[in-house]
Parts: C-alpha cells; structure tokens; sequence
C-alpha cells in the first residue's frame, strides 16, 4: 500500500467525490489533513468521513499570509507521498516540504500554478515551493503545459482536471425527465418559455459582473420582449444588483431567486434554459453547467478566470464576448435564442465535455492524482 496524505484547509462537499475515489483505488491508503467541520466563506467543510482517515487540524490568517501548522503535522507522518495545496500565502509550506522530503516523503504541490493578479513577488512566492517540491499537479493540462515558462521540468508535472460529480445532476434530470410532463407543466407554471431563458448561477460578487448581464439584457430586450433571466443565488451584490436591473428598466424581466442548494429544485430551472450567461470570473460552474447541456458564454478575459475556462471552446461549447462590452455579450445571447440548430450543436458538445475518456469528470481527475503519485514514487527512488 503507498500511503498518501493530502492536505487541504477544509474538505468541502464538491471535492469529497474526488478524495473518495482515489482512497477506493487499488494500492492507495489515504489520509487527509483539514479543518473539519469548518466553513470557509461560503463553502461548508466536512467533518470526519468513512472513505479515509481524516486528521483535524487548524489555519489561521495573519495578515495577509497563512499560519497553517497542518503542513507540518503532515509533513512529520512520513507519507509515501505527500500533496500540499500549493498556497503562495503559507508562512509554514517551505519549511513543511523540506521536513517531508528529509522524512523521505515524495512531496507534490497541487493547485493553479497562477495568480489572477500576479506580480513579480507573487511569482518568486508561487515559485519557491513548486521548485522545492518533487512535482506539480495541476487543475488543468493547459496551465500546466506553461509551467515550463517558469522553469518547472516538464516531467515534474502533472495535470488533474477540475470536476465535479455529475451523479447528482444525473439525477436530478432524471426526476424531471423521466416523468411526462412534469418540465412542460413546470414550464407553464412559472410563465417562462425555455427557448427565450437565460440563467446564471453564482453567488452575486462584483467578479461576477451582473451589471455587463443586465445591461445586456435591456439591449435584448428591445429586439425580443419575451426573453427572460433567471438569476439563481446570493450575496453582497444582491441589493445593487436588484436596483440596477430596476434603474435599468428590465425587472419584469429578470427573476432573483436567490439560492438553491437542492440539486432537484434546480434541475428544473436549468433544463428550462438555453445557455448559462455567465459574464464575468468562470470557475467550476462551467462543469456544473455542462452537466445539464448548457453551453457557456462568457467574458474572453481569460486572466480573470479559474481554469476551468480551459473547458470552454470558443464556437463550440461556449462563446466568449469582448470584455466588458454588453452589446456584444447581447449579440451573443441573442444568437441562442435565434438560431435552434447552433444551440443544439454547442448543447451537446457542452455535455460531451464533461463526459467519456477526455471528460473533465472525477474519474479523470482521480487518474491525474494517481499519474503523479506514481511518478513521484520512482523519482523519490532516485534522488
């Protein structure tokens, strides 16, 4: 058995499908390091599971850097292999990787590998432990093919794309789906029809930029009086957002539902959409929204994005607008609703994306992990 820590400030529910997975892999003994039980922000961490051996441990902020004595805890175990979330604000991960790596450990860092805002001192930051570390996992294969820009050996580098379990939504189609016409009299219900709805699903942030969507929408609206917005969760943006879209002119046309955590509720508003309107920082949303066949439009700012924008394929599962122009954002939509043929095209292509071999699925992601582990088990042999 090759025992394998990961350490992670909590285990949040979208990533316990992931760990899972690679404890149920043959040959694996997995311990993972976090917070449990703790929240961080918006997202509620787990406590202890029955997949794998979970050991509490604390973080804490100090300023703007992270006192997070877990990494050391860790490092101290004497792992097979090791895998640090590579956090550029860590005070203690330096010190943690070189304790690892004299204990014997093969050490991994995992995470983006770039700064939305970087900076020459973010750079030597993000730099120093991936450049200590024996690899580099990263979220996605694109990012990780210009690690080489930095200086990270190509063969010290791995790649597990981001995903979520698509079980769920799976799911939560079928209940919609396999009843006849239980979608159409929902449909009918709410007064919305789905060749003339949009939806965005995000908290309300200002990276998120809902001001470019509304200000779309009005646009539209003045071409197609039926289009609708669905605008499903919450956040600080919220009350401005509400006020904007009645300054604007369109809240008859643009419905704040806040948030939905249950999977099946939701499942009814997205199957009723053409598209996701998504117009400002896209992250693991883009694979929630493929799930149920929805492409994705959004900004082409790409720097202000996670790497899941990596999934979304100009033409073809998605669209990008120029940054910050709502007309061409509007054009865009718009084209959905014109056109049933380019909607069905890019509606099964978004599908297909998180689908099969070349999927951004868990299972995926799972080989990623194990790509590295082994590779990093024979370079430990040879150092």
């Amino acid at each position: 058995m090759t025992s394998v820590g990961i350490v992670q400030t909590i285990i949040p529910h979208y990533r316990q499908p992931v760990f899972a997975d690679l404890a149920a892999r043959d040959g694996i003994d997995l311990t993972l390091y976090a917070q449990l039980g703790t929240n961080q922000g918006s997202l509620k961490g787990m406590g202890k599971v029955e997949e794998y051996a979970t050991v509490d441990v604390t973080e804490r902020a100090l300023g703007p850097f992270i006192w997070d004595p877990g990494n050391l805890k860790a490092a101290r175990a004497r792992h097979d292999v090791l895998i640090f979330s590579w956090k550029t604000r860590s005070l203690l991960l330096p010190r943690a990787i070189r304790i690892a790596r004299r204990s014997g450990s093969a050490v991994v860092v995992w995470g983006h590998g770039f700064s939305k805002t970087d900076s020459p001192m973010r750079r030597r930051m993000r730099l120093k432990p991936a450049l200590m570390a024996d690899a580099c996992l990263f979220y996605d294969h694109t990012n990780a093919g210009k690690s080489a820009e930095d200086g990270i050996e190509p063969g010290r580098v791995f790649a597990a794309p981001n995903a979520v379990d698509q079980r769920g939504i799976e799911s939560a189609k079928a209940e919609w789906l396999d009843e006849p016409g239980r979608l159409e009299a929902f449909q009918k219900r709410e007064g919305i029809d789905p060749s003339k709805t949009f939806i965005f699903i995000s908290r309300l942030e200002p990276d998120k930029r809902l001001d470019v969507l509304l200000r779309a929408m009005k646009l539209m609206l003045a071409k197609d009086p039926a289009l609708t917005l669905i605008v499903v969760g919450d956040g600080a943006e919220r009350d401005s957002i509400e006020s904007l879209a009645r300054t604007l002119g369109v809240q008859d046309s643009v419905r704040f539902l806040g948030a939905i955590y249950d999977e099946a509720e939701l499942a009814g508003w997205c199957l009723s959409a053409l598209c996701m309107a998504y117009p400002g920082a896209v992250g693991l949303t883009a694979m929630h929204a493929f799930g149920y066949g929805l492409p994705m439009v959004t900004t082409d700012l790409i720097t202000c994005h996670g790497p899941e924008i990596n999934a979304i394929r100009d033409g073809e599962n998605g669209m990008l607008y120029r940054d910050g122009d709502f007309g061409d954002l509007a054009e865009k939509l718009l084209e959905f609703s014109c056109n049933p043929d380019l909607r069905a095209r890019m509606s099964a292509a978004a599908a297909d994306s998180v689908r099969g071999e070349t999927g951004w699925t868990i299972p995926n992601m799972v080989n990623g992990f194990v790509k590295c582990i082994e590779a990093v088990q024979t370079m430990k042999k040879a150092r």
